[in-house]
């Protein structure tokens, strides 16, 4: 039997467990600016800027399923005009020619739609999606390869405003996190400086924190997936962050996205085509982050499908009910069982030494070990062994 609160702190023990690790954060961060710092002594004759967008510039990055398996940089390669090239020339022969240049790569450099797919040598735990692109001041163009007929273009995108609009979206509850932070750490904050310094990634909002679980349990979802039917995280982040409005906790800001995205992607249709569009990019015709759901209609349904599951599995009123076995068994098809096991298990550890320190009590109503119940449990018992 589970409160809200109870379920949060649930929730908040999932991200510490799928989120990256501060030390891996900082060296991803490195590896772009070795990248970008190469890059800038390599071409003299162009002006490039290397950043990062996506999940890590977002704050939303979580670990991947299997510790083998890599984390995904992504990053942008801005020159700071077209210097006359084609979209092709931009990609095939200025960057891809840097990038293999760079250092030793594990196998080819693979050609994506919008990126060249790097994995290094030297570089573990880590591959880079760079997307070529051009700087246009309001937005940027970035190269759009059609597989089909083997054709190149320039497309328009903004991901610094993304960023920025992502930034607005949870300004309000990130302000109110970090005035608490301050108080709690005021003896070794000794100026505005030290503040400044406080990372996006060592604060995360409910919003935030509720699109790592979302992502996670997509993940999970679709891990066996080979048909493309896994919902990009691009679109999982808009829809969220649209209805993100300033919840305090993970609970409530899960249930508030799973209950209004289908009507909110509804709502937003053109006729019958879906269009979940960048809400930062101000060119001729929209970015529409849902473009491939009107190509491909099963993705789409595999998207609502998702949506159906994560309600049930997250945020549905029978998991307030369920015993710890239950609700065990259903985060495992929720997350995967290393997660979970890692979360219940560290839950036990802390009951076994709380119940050692006489700090945590029965509930007589509900059987519960909580630090309010009124029955003392004996330093004899045996619970969990």
């Amino acid at each position: 039997m589970y409160t809200k609160d109870q379920l949060n702190d649930l929730y908040e023990r999932i991200v510490k467990t799928i989120d990256i690790s501060n030390e891996m954060f900082d060296v991803a961060e490195k590896e772009y600016t070795d990248l970008g710092n190469w890059i800038d002594q390599a071409t003299p004759q162009y002006k490039i800027l290397i950043y990062s967008q996506g999940s890590f510039a977002l704050g939303t990055v979580i670990k991947p399923i299997e510790d083998s398996e890599d984390y995904d940089l992504d990053l942008v390669c801005e020159f700071e005009q077209q210097y006359g090239l084609s979209a092709r020339a931009l990609k095939c022969e200025v960057v891809k020619p840097l990038l293999e240049r760079y250092k030793k790569t594990k196998s080819d450099i693979e050609n994506k739609r919008r990126c060249w797919h790097v994995e290094y040598e030297d570089i573990p735990n880590f591959h880079m999606d760079i997307i070529p692109a051009v700087n246009r001041r309001s937005h940027i163009d970035i190269t759009d390869h059609n597989e089909e007929t083997d054709t190149y273009d320039y497309i328009g995108s903004n991901p610094l405003g993304y960023i920025e609009w992502f930034k607005n979206k949870k300004a309000e509850r990130r302000k109110i996190l970090l005035e608490n932070y301050c108080l709690e750490h005021s003896a070794t904050l000794k100026c505005s400086a030290d503040i400044d310094e406080i990372k996006e990634y060592h604060l995360k909002t409910p919003l935030q924190k509720a699109i790592q679980i979302l992502k996670r349990h997509r993940d999970i979802m679709f891990k066996d997936d080979t048909k493309h039917l896994k919902p990009i995280s691009i679109i999982i982040t808009t829809i969220a962050a649209e209805l993100y409005r300033n919840e305090d906790n993970i609970v409530d800001t899960l249930t508030n996205i799973l209950e209004n995205a289908e009507a909110y992607i509804k709502k937003n249709m053109i006729g019958s085509k879906y269009h979940i569009d960048n809400p930062t990019y101000t060119g001729t015709e929209k970015e529409n982050f849902a473009d491939k759901w009107n190509e491909h209609p099963e993705r789409a349904d595999a998207f609502f499908k998702w949506l159906k599951k994560a309600k049930t599995d997250l945020v549905d009123k029978r998991i307030y009910d369920m015993f710890r076995t239950q609700l065990a068994e259903n985060f495992t098809h929720a997350f995967g069982a290393t997660t979970t096991q890692r979360v219940f298990t560290d839950i036990a550890k802390e009951e076994r030494a709380a119940i050692e320190n006489q700090t945590k009590k029965i509930v007589t109503s509900t059987g519960a070990i909580s630090s309010t119940g009124s029955v003392s449990i004996p330093r004899s018992h045996h619970y969990g062994k």
